[in-house]
This record gives C-alpha cells, structure tokens and sequence, in this order.
C-alpha cells in the first residue's frame, strides 16, 4: 500500500489559496478543491493548476474574484458554467497558474463527483476545511484513495464513458502519466465501447495521444491501445510487426545517445519547445518513430499546426540524410545548413530510427559547435548591395544565386573574409 496522507501544507503555504478562501468567506459560497487538484495533493505531487467547484453562480463569482486580484478571466464554457482565472507571477504566486472553476453538473457535490472520470480524480475537500484543518475530510464517494494507494485506475462508472467516449483514451493517459495500472473491469469496459471513439472529434484524441507520447515510457501504453483495438482509429494502417516499436523503444531507452551527454540540458530544453498544442518537439519525434517516418497526411488526419507538420518533415529528410555511417565535412555542412535550427531534432530521431555510430554523432557535433555555429554569428561576408556597388550588377536572380554560392563557400571554409568573398564572386563571374 501507498502513502496517500492528504498533504495540505502546500495549501496552507499558497497565499492565493487563503485570498481565493477569504474572498469565498465574503460572497457566501462553499468552494471545493476537486478532481486532479486532489489527487496530487494526496500523491504530494507539485501543481500548477488548480480546479474548484462550486453549487451555483459560478461565472459571477470567477469574474468577481479576477477583478479584486487584478486577473485575467476567462469564460470557458456556458453549460456547464466553467470559468477559469489567469494569475501572473506576483506576491500571490511565485509563478504563473490558473484556477478553473465549475459548477455542479448535478444536483449535489456527491453526484457530480459520480459524474468525473476516474475514481482518483471524484474526491473533493473544503478549501476552507484545507487551510483550517490538519485532517480535512476528503469526500470520495467512488473510493478513489484506496484506487490511488493499490495505484489502480478505474473509471467512476460505465455511464461515464457514455457521457464522452473520450475517456476510452484518457484512461490510458493517466495510466502512462501517473506508471498506474488499469482495472481488468475497466479494460473489460474499453472492449465493450471502443467502436465509440470515432464519434469524438480528432483533435480532442490526438491530444490525449500527444500527452501520451510525452511521457518517459509511452511505448508499453501505446501497445495496450493497439492490441485492444482503439489506436486503429487513429491510425489505420497502423499494423503489428516484429519491428513496429523497435524505433520507438530506441529513443525511449536511450533518448539523448551517451556520446551527446554533455549537452543533455540544452537538448532537453530543445525537446520541451511547443509546436501546436501539446505538439512539443519529444512527442512529435516519438509520433515520426511510431510512424517509421511514414508521415503521409498525417497533418491533416491529426489537424496538426504547420510548424508541427514542416518539423516531421525536416525528421524524416535529415535521416535519409544522415544514412550513410561515414560522411564528409561537406555532407555535415550540408545537413546542418538543411536543418537549420532543427539539427538536434533531426540527430535524435536519426540515432533512433538507424542508429548512428557515436563517432559520427561526435563528429556532428563537433563541426557544429567548432565550425558551423562560429560563422552563423560571424554573418555573410558580403550583401546584395555589395555586389551590384562593386560590379554594377542589376538587382534580380543573378544576385541571389551568387550571395548563396558565397554562403557555401564559407560554410565549406574555403572563404573566411570580405576580401575574399569579394573575389570569389570575381571569379563565379568569369566562369559564367
């Protein structure tokens, strides 16, 4: 059994819990912490969003508390009334976080609990009795502490994949996020309701599959979700094969190559850049990997942004690229110059998908950082203007094509100043 002791000192510590309790005290409403907020707290993991609820008037009460804090509200829906409040960094809170608050979707706290996902996430607790309390009274009509302590998943009831069939995916979500198991009766309800995944919109479970696919470990959850039959309505020509998660389970196992350890923080602060909503560089190099690089229209089929859509490309040419085991300075040149500020997605995903022997990525590495990277601040040699002042060249094609032969040129290091820049555009003339 798990520890699963209500840990309310974050609470209590939190001056914007104890303005958001005293301003409720004001208004006469009964506020409850509930749903993720709970769970965390009882599993005293760190967060930064925080989730009420609230019987009634709850869009009035939202706006009233943003204006006396001077934070930003935001209308999220009008059925149920669900509201949520965005607070900057100041003296209320050390870092930037938002409090969403909703209102009963039934008559009393207990059946709107009964109406939430998961068990783990149907507990609430009085803020007031939070901060005033050292054995606040969780209210957990669906015993989602005992679930947490067995570190168990199960849905709150069948009705409640009915209510959104999304939570077929979800479940697995939660599962790879918290390392949690699921229930065999919650698998048996999967089973049972898979065929109703397809009524939820695409861009609703291609987050959830994103979440998924940021997670440490996603290769054990995604093989669950194609066994039982939900990943083929994402993807379906997605097929097992002896070597379908081989290129996943690479890059899982081994994400950042050892050659490469030296420059762990700046890869993982390179892997953590958003490009779409929860489209972070990791999930996307893992979503190419599950892929095989078989990216087709998967744009489109996962209404992905179009950064995220360029980036998969950018993956799968920088490996059809990087296919040879010996490469040249040139062929090096020519790949980060490709790959621009991608070089290290591109790396990475190559590592995995066809491994790279460590001297090559050594190598990369090396030209990049003692070579490529100096002459990218240094800046091109000479203009546009430089060349039609000194060769009475008209503006046009002509020019662009010289300015980037005498880009390649420095790249390749057989040109390192304007002087010899200008010269060498001499010559290219003479040639022609």
């Amino acid at each position: 059994m798990h520890n699963t002791t209500l840990k309310t000192q974050e609470l209590r510590d939190n001056p914007l819990m104890k303005t958001l309790c005293d301003f409720a005290k004001k208004q006469e409403v009964q506020l409850y912490l509930v749903g993720g907020s709970v769970r965390d707290l009882l599993l005293n993991r760190p967060t930064a969003d925080w989730d009420f609820t609230l019987e009634s008037d709850t869009i009035q009460f939202a706006k009233l508390f943003a204006n006396s804090i001077r934070a930003h509200f935001i209308l999220l829906e009008e059925q149920p009334p669900t509201a949520r409040v965005m607070i900057k960094k100041s003296q209320l809170a050390s870092t930037e976080l938002s409090i969403d608050f909703a209102q009963f979707r039934a008559a009393t706290l207990t059946d709107d609990l009964h109406l939430r996902d998961l068990t783990i996430n149907a507990m609430a607790i009085s803020l007031e009795s939070a901060l005033e309390s050292d054995n606040p009274e969780i209210i957990d009509p669906c015993n989602g502490r005992n679930d947490l302590a067995t570190r168990q998943l199960q849905f709150s009831s069948e009705q409640v994949i009915l209510n959104d069939p999304l939570r077929l995916m979800r479940i697995y979500r939660f599962a790879a996020q918290l390392n949690f198991k699921i229930s065999e009766k919650s698998i048996g309800f999967v089973q049972k309701h898979k065929h109703l995944l397809p009524r939820v919109s695409i861009e609703r479970v291609r987050d959830e599959l994103l979440k998924i696919l940021s997670v440490d470990k996603a290769t054990s959850y995604l093989q669950q979700i194609l066994k039982i039959g939900l990943l083929a309505h994402v993807f379906p020509n997605i097929k097992q094969t002896n070597t379908l998660w081989e290129p996943l389970e690479n890059f899982e196992d081994n994400p950042i190559p050892e050659t490469l350890s030296s420059y762990k923080d700046e890869i993982n602060t390179y892997l953590s850049g958003e490009l779409g909503f929860y489209a972070n560089r990791l999930s996307l190099i893992k979503l190419c990997l599950l892929l095989q690089g078989n990216i087709g229209d998967i744009g489109e089929l996962l209404r992905l942004s179009k950064k995220a859509v360029q980036f998969m490309k950018c993956l799968v040419m920088g490996c059809q690229q990087l296919s040879d085991n010996e490469l040249t300075k040139e062929q090096i040149i020519d790949f980060l110059r490709d790959s621009e500020s991608d070089w290290w997605g591109e790396l990475l995903y190559s590592a995995a998908a066809a491994p790279i022997p460590p001297e090559v990525l050594g190598q990369i590495t090396d030209t990049y950082y003692r070579h490529f990277l100096p002459i990218l601040k240094q800046g091109r040699l000479i203009t546009g203007k430089d060349i039609i002042k000194k060769f009475h060249i008209k503006k046009g094609k002509k020019i662009r094509i010289l300015l980037e032969q005498i880009e390649e040129c420095q790249f390749y290091g057989d040109i390192q100043t304007r002087d010899e820049a200008l010269a060498m555009v001499e010559m290219l003339i003479r040639q022609r």
